[in-house]
């Protein structure tokens, strides 16, 4: 388990709480409702979502059109060139 880190005295942190360890230092936040955030290493950026913006996984929206009356195959067709 890492040592736990000294919070920034200005800005922000992100935590992850099962260890501690700070995983992100900020120093703004978004001023938005929504967003994405994305991280590499120690670099973060935030993406704002609109209002009618969803995020989810292939199988969150598979699951979406199947409740809704869809069948979806998973075969994919190929083409010859």
């Amino acid at each position: 388990m890492k040592e736990k880190e000294e919070l920034p005295s200005k800005g922000y942190a992100v935590i992850r709480c099962h260890d501690g360890v700070i995983v992100a230092r900020l120093h703004s936040f978004p001023d938005s409702e929504r967003a994405l955030m994305y991280r590499r290493g120690d670099e973060v950026s935030f993406m704002p979502l609109q209002d009618d913006e969803m995020v989810g996984t292939p199988t969150l929206f598979t699951q979406i059109l199947e409740r809704a009356g869809y069948r979806v195959s998973k075969d994919i067709a190929s083409s010859s060139s």
